[in-house]
């Protein structure tokens, strides 16, 4: 769903491919695979105001992606959201987000990336600040850290100031707590990180947990999982598949039962 300044909102799943809408000099436009765009287009408007912002988010289940005006592609996962200024200022390039989503950011040269640079607001509280990049935040409330990930380039990680910012290179993730304490983990594991965005599930000594969960987001389902969490399980799941396939593929391990009522499935060892 796409909400626009004005709080008019567009099912981007139903709406016809072309232009969907047109703010100021900005132009929407849905193209044939489904991606929205944002184009400069001539006039000229107060450049980040407040009335120029437009939200797009995902329910359980969806999944989007979209360039932004200054040519960054940005993919939201299931149960996600981004807020952008339709045009940025010359001061800095910021969206907001909820959930999850990996970022491409446009590449500009040094002195402009210095200029203007890339921020992430991270559930309102945390910041991620880009030097021209490709990387992943997962910030998803029901989960316990907020976890960025960093495919190539740098990024700065902080909560509230630079005070304690942790800076990252390629192959590095953060991992931002509660309290407000950063760690960065070495070599982190990148194809399990962005298995979503290629349609997968992957686990690596995922705990069940925070498997069950990513499970819960993109079926839109509940899931009930009465056991205990030191169960831990590696290996990749289709997206495509049918809910329940995939709880009869976990269950072949036979480590877990599930049974159905509606749309609760309840899972016990």
């Amino acid at each position: 769903m796409l909400t626009l300044a004005d709080g008019s909102t567009i099912i981007l799943d139903s709406a016809q491919n072309g232009n969907l809408s047109q703010q100021g000099n900005i132009q929407i436009k849905k193209l044939q695979n489904g991606l929205l765009v944002y184009t400069l287009n001539g006039k000229t408007i107060t450049e980040n105001d407040e009335d120029f912002y437009n939200t797009i988010s995902t329910p359980n289940g969806g999944e989007y992606q979209i360039t932004l005006s200054d040519g960054t592609k940005v993919w939201l996962n299931a149960a996600s959201s981004i807020r952008f200024p339709v045009l940025f200022n010359n001061k800095e390039r910021k969206v907001f987000i909820t959930g999850e989503a990996y970022f491409e950011v446009a590449q500009k040269n040094s002195a402009t990336n210095e200029k203007i640079p890339f921020l992430v607001a991270v559930n309102n509280s945390s910041f991620v600040k880009v030097l021209g990049t490709h990387f992943n935040i997962n910030a998803y409330q029901d989960e316990p850290f907020v976890k960025t990930s960093l495919v190539e380039g740098s990024v700065k990680v902080y909560e509230a100031d630079e005070t304690n910012a942790k800076l990252l290179i390629a192959g590095q993730q953060s991992s931002l707590g509660p309290g407000g304490k950063i760690t960065v983990i070495n070599n982190a594991d990148m194809e399990e990180v962005l298995a979503w965005k290629n349609g997968r599930f992957q686990f690596k000594s995922a705990d069940i947990e925070t498997m069950l969960r990513q499970i819960a987001r993109w079926y839109d389902v509940e899931v009930v999982y009465n056991g205990h969490s030191s169960l831990h399980f590696t290996g990749q799941l289709n997206r495509t598949e049918n809910v329940f396939k995939i709880f009869e593929k976990l269950q072949l391990t036979g480590e877990v039962h599930f049974t159905v009522e509606g749309r609760k499935i309840i899972v016990t060892p």
